[in-house]
């Protein structure tokens, strides 16, 4: 099934889970990051030689209360914790450093299976000022696996959650550092399996 996600502008597809999707799964997984062919690019958050270790970044930083936590489950990224709005808090999120050359790409699809909450994706590059992220969010469906494809355009700069203006445009080459969030007041338990992402021309 695939839908346009009105909310979030961007293309989203919901994956049935089934024998053949989690045998295609567990086949995916033990394949190449580096796809055979060069127009598809498939990395998995879980691989060291593509993604640093992950680290945490909560509201407590500005005072806030917010939890969370990040490990590898069954070949996963699970990112889970709890958002509280206590303190003008109100977000936790993570990010590594990516570490493999992104060619000539022009879309980028995530494969994640959430809570139903909205969530947001982080990239960085030298281009930016520090603290400032390419940003884009996709909302997740409970317990259900689902790919959500991004072209650059689909993104804006922000800087501790404001809008930049007359920021350089998003080029997927220049990639250096990616990250997830969840905030928008979503206060209360949160947890996402980040699985994959994968760039195509």
């Amino acid at each position: 099934m695939v839908l346009l996600n009105t909310q979030d502008g961007h293309i989203s597809r919901k994956v049935p889970i089934g024998i053949r999707t989690v045998a295609g799964i567990l086949l995916m997984f033990g394949q190449p990051a580096w796809s055979a062919s060069e127009d598809n690019m498939l990395f998995h958050f879980t691989d060291p030689s593509h993604f640093t270790k992950w680290l945490i970044n909560n509201d407590t930083v500005m005072g806030g209360i917010s939890q969370s936590k990040v490990e590898i489950n069954q070949q996963v990224l699970l990112f889970t914790g709890s958002v509280s709005l206590e303190n003008n808090g109100g977000f936790a999120s993570i990010e590594s450093n990516y570490k493999h050359p992104i060619i000539d790409q022009s879309e980028l699809s995530l494969t994640v299976k959430g809570d139903g909450k909205t969530y947001q994706i982080r990239l960085k590059s030298p281009n930016l000022s520090y603290g400032e992220a390419y940003v884009a969010n996709f909302t997740t469906r409970p317990n259900t696996l689902t790919q959500h494809t991004f072209i650059p355009a689909d993104f804006t700069v922000n800087f501790r959650g404001r809008k930049v203006a007359n920021a350089p445009a998003l080029d997927f080459n220049d990639i250096d550092r990616v990250g997830f969030l969840v905030a928008q007041k979503q206060q209360g338990p949160f947890l996402i399996e980040l699985h994959s992402m994968q760039f195509n021309r």
